[in-house]
């Protein structure tokens, strides 16, 4: 055990992996729903874990976008960015435990403005810089989400049974600030705080049983797709309420994440998110509505979304980094008043 990481629960993965490469499949799902009375929320669907099923329950309540800053809650882009920092600090924490570099602390903050992304990485009780500078050069290279983010991945459409193709690709025209501060506390356990414009509680992120964590909260892969359905969730319930229909739609959101690429367990594995796909079911209280208006409709959120455009679209996201002692402290957190 290095920085609480268990490095030979690790070792085992891997080796099971090289011996069936169908326990490097893991697959996970998020469902988002937009209700005119209730707001937005998204949990975790099962996910599965090479040949190993598991059901865990997480809601998270979530700001709608176009209700501006002070949302009380996590916005949806609050969900992506905590998924790819606590990636990226995660696959920090373990490739430095798995060399025998023990960390006092870590944090990372990420901000997307204007749409393009900046990073900070801040990391205390590694004394030689070049320790440093090789593990992000390997978070770069095989953290899923941070790939996921600087590469181009594919994002897939359905509405009801039949998939709409050609919706990915459109560019979202982002013009504001969001931003999280996520920050390693032990072993795969971290917690992420939204800044910038929308506010909530922290997030709590853990590794599932079966990657040595403790289910304390959803994983980095988990809150991306979070972050996805919930952010089409809300375009969805933004649009229809602006036409005078005030639905509740229920979206889902997918991925297989080939755990050998983190792990290094197969040099050929693609290490950014694939199949990623998301799933609108037809609304309730649709009946004024006809099939192709409710398909429009559904294009069009699909291609606001900026959390879409987040994964689909490469990006530039060098990791900028300081060691712990040297990080000023703000007088002031940002974020609501």
């Amino acid at each position: 055990m290095r920085n609480s990481f268990n490095t030979a629960g690790f070792s085992e993965v891997v080796h099971e992996i090289r011996n069936d490469p169908a326990e490097a499949d893991f697959w996970y799902t998020a469902k988002a729903r937009s209700s005119p009375s209730r707001g937005l929320s998204v949990d975790i669907g099962p996910a599965l874990f090479g040949t190993i099923k598991s059901a865990r329950s997480f809601r998270v309540e979530v700001g709608d976008p176009a209700d501006g800053p002070c949302a009380d809650a996590p916005l949806p882009l609050h969900l992506a960015l905590t998924g790819i920092a606590s990636c990226a600090l995660t696959t920090l924490v373990g490739g430095g435990s798995s060399q025998n570099v023990v960390f006092d602390s870590a944090d990372m903050e990420l901000t997307c403005r204007d749409g393009a992304y900046e990073t900070r990485v801040a990391v205390g009780g590694v004394p030689e810089d070049k320790v440093v500078a090789d593990l992000l050069d390997q978070v770069e290279q095989f953290s899923p989400n941070y790939r996921t983010l600087t590469q181009h991945v594919p994002v897939a459409l359905g509405f009801g049974s039949r998939p709409l193709p050609g919706a990915d690709g459109a560019e979202v025209a982002a013009g504001r600030t969001v931003a999280c501060r996520v920050r390693w506390i032990s072993g795969t356990q971290l917690l992420s705080r939204p800044l910038g414009e929308g506010c909530g509680p922290d997030l709590r992120v853990d590794a599932p049983k079966q990657l040595t964590g403790v289910d304390w909260g959803p994983n980095p892969q988990e809150y991306l797709l979070m972050g996805l359905a919930a952010d089409v969730a809300a375009q969805l319930g933004r649009l229809s309420r602006a036409d005078g229909r005030y639905l509740t739609w229920e979206v889902s959101a997918t991925g297989r994440e080939d755990i050998g690429g983190l792990l290094q367990a197969d040099p050929a594995a693609v290490v950014h998110l694939q199949d990623v796909a998301c799933a609108v079911a037809p609304p309730r209280g649709a009946k004024a509505a006809s099939e192709s208006e409710l398909t429009e409709l559904v294009r069009t959120a699909f291609a606001h979304s900026e959390v879409r455009d987040l994964i689909s679209r490469a990006r530039s996201a060098g990791l900028a980094w300081q060691p712990q002692a040297d990080t000023p402290v703000p007088s002031q957190e940002p974020g609501c008043a």
